[in-house]
């Protein structure tokens, strides 16, 4: 059997299952630390091995953590003033936020990107295919399940590029900027929309295609290539475990 990986950037001559234990490691760590320091420490990390282990351009990177920005700034917003008030306090006028109170919402937001930062260098740099022949043939997972999602890691960036287009079609149709809220709302309802079609469409393609290839109709599948586990995988699995191990009581 013909194996499935490839070797255009570092991440991607990696095995599906190797980078699935990373990933799970570096999400244990995230939703183990409180504190913002060593959460600042993994952020940047991850935003290395996005950009040299994964091969995202910095311009794609920076627009996908802007896109989490828009979420994390108001969820630090809100645990900044929810958190309970003790020790030490800044004021800015008529406001008095507690410092631990800004510490621990600096964590939430951080958590987040790293989740974020981490299931994307994930998705870039694995085919679906490699993942529906390793988890289906060494974790011995269901086919259907499996295969449910690697559908959503498919479709996740096409959704995105379709997203993209529309919106440039838009502004070249209108000739200007948007004015107003009124215009700006109407522009972003106008992709949600051209992206729930994309997907309805991609939806039945996809239904079509299982069924004429009789997909489900039998317990067990036989794959045409193989998946097994790389060398530097295998080292990378030893190394998030014991590395992530050590890291845990910091």
């Amino acid at each position: 059997m013909k194996k499935l990986y490839s070797a255009r950037v570092p991440l991607q001559a990696l095995d599906p299952l190797s980078k699935l234990v990373a990933l799970l490691c570096v999400a244990a760590l995230s939703m183990h630390w409180d504190k913002a320091a060593p959460l600042t420490a993994m952020l940047l990390f991850l935003v290395g091995t996005a950009r040299y282990g994964a091969g995202m351009p910095w311009g794609k990177l920076g627009r996908r953590m802007g896109y989490i920005a828009g979420f994390g700034v108001p969820l630090f917003a809100i645990t900044a003033l929810a958190a309970p008030s003790s020790g030490e306090a800044i004021s800015a006028g008529f406001l008095s936020i507690p410092v631990h109170s800004l510490s621990a919402a600096a964590a939430v937001c951080l958590r987040m990107f790293c989740l974020f930062i981490s299931s994307l260098i994930y998705i870039e740099t694995t085919d679906p295919k490699q993942f529906v022949v390793m988890m289906t043939t060494r974790l011995k997972l269901p086919y259907r399940f499996v295969f449910g999602v690697s559908v959503a890691l498919t479709f996740l960036p096409l959704l995105a590029e379709e997203g993209r287009v529309a919106a440039d079609a838009r502004k070249i149709r209108s000739a200007r900027a948007p004015g107003g809220l009124a215009e700006r709302l109407a522009q972003v309802r106008g992709r949600l929309l051209a992206v729930f079609a994309g997907a309805i469409r991609r939806i039945e393609q996809t239904a079509g295609a299982m069924d004429a290839k009789g997909f489900g109709a039998y317990p067990e599948r036989t794959f045409l290539r193989e998946a097994a586990l790389s060398r530097g995988g295998v080292w990378l699995m030893a190394f998030s475990v014991i590395f992530s191990a050590g890291l845990w009581f910091i």
